[in-house]
């Protein structure tokens, strides 16, 4: 166990410039040049790149590995305003320009997905295979009770608003994930609550039906069994080159519980010829 974790990659934080200001990133990379396709990943909302740090240092073995704070969350800075899935994703098309990076692999967490869909569509001849950690698809209904639930939430005196976003955590939280572990990343879903809502807004605002329909790249939707198992099946219907992973008994934090898994899978996928 002490050779296997001496392997994992060293992950490390840095910044460049976008359109909405300084876009914070982790990344991890091998020492020797590899001949893998650099892999970008686009976290959900409202958290930041810390949900994939155990990832980064597994991936970060055999390839240069990039997990983005998307503008407003974490420590990138914010938009002046509400941005869309567009926007999001034009941001991230900034920091593809500003690390010189032409061809990779994306993978997105929920809002993340949708942000890594709008991306291959910029930017068609960047972008080579693209993995989805669930791909919701609602009926408009369903996205009305969505906006309401996800609405921007008052900050309390008495810290209720906290009490209300920690229980959600432990609720939709994976079988066997501790306490500590999910203390360990909280502190991203907390920050700036002014605007942590825009995520959300963005991604229901956003038809992942109809960006599914013009990706012409191999998709591997992985479908965790979370908040959006029952919606994600749906995409099936509107899949070019792609398919669904369901996974049972999975839920948020399944990152760090089941890291080696997930990049057993990642790595079959995006290794594949």
């Amino acid at each position: 166990m002490a050779a296997q974790q001496a392997l994992k990659a060293h992950v490390t934080k840095h910044y460049v410039h976008g359109r909405f200001g300084q876009i914070h990133y982790r990344q991890a990379s091998p020492e020797a040049p590899t001949h893998h396709a650099p892999l970008i990943l686009f976290h959900m909302s409202p958290y930041s790149g810390v949900i994939y740090e155990n990832l980064l240092a597994e991936m970060g073995r055999d390839r240069l590995v990039i997990a983005v704070d998307t503008p407003g969350f974490g420590n990138s800075d914010a938009p002046p305003s509400p941005p869309s899935i567009q926007d999001y994703a034009a941001a991230m098309g900034d920091l593809l320009d500003s690390l010189k990076l032409r061809n990779v692999d994306v993978m997105g967490y929920h809002t993340g997905s949708k942000i890594g869909l709008e991306l291959s569509l910029q930017r068609p001849g960047q972008i080579r295979k693209i993995i989805m950690i669930s791909a919701a698809i609602w009926t408009d209904a369903e996205l009305t009770e969505h906006r309401a639930q996800f609405s921007k939430t008052e900050v309390t005196e008495d810290g209720a608003h906290l009490v209300k976003w920690w229980k959600a955590v432990q609720r939709w939280s994976m079988k066997g994930r501790s306490l500590a572990q999910m203390a360990e990343g909280f502190y991203a879903r907390v920050m700036r609550p002014d605007i942590s809502w825009w995520g959300h807004s963005a991604a229901f605002n956003y038809s992942t039906a109809d960006a599914l329909k013009k990706i012409d790249q191999d998709i591997l939707i992985l479908n965790p069994q979370d908040d959006l198992w029952d919606f994600t099946p749906r995409a099936k219907a509107f899949l070019k080159n792609g398919r669904i992973h369901d996974l049972p008994g999975w839920s948020h934090g399944f990152l760090d519980l089941k890291t080696q898994e997930t990049a057993s899978l990642v790595r079959g996928f995006l290794d594949a010829s």
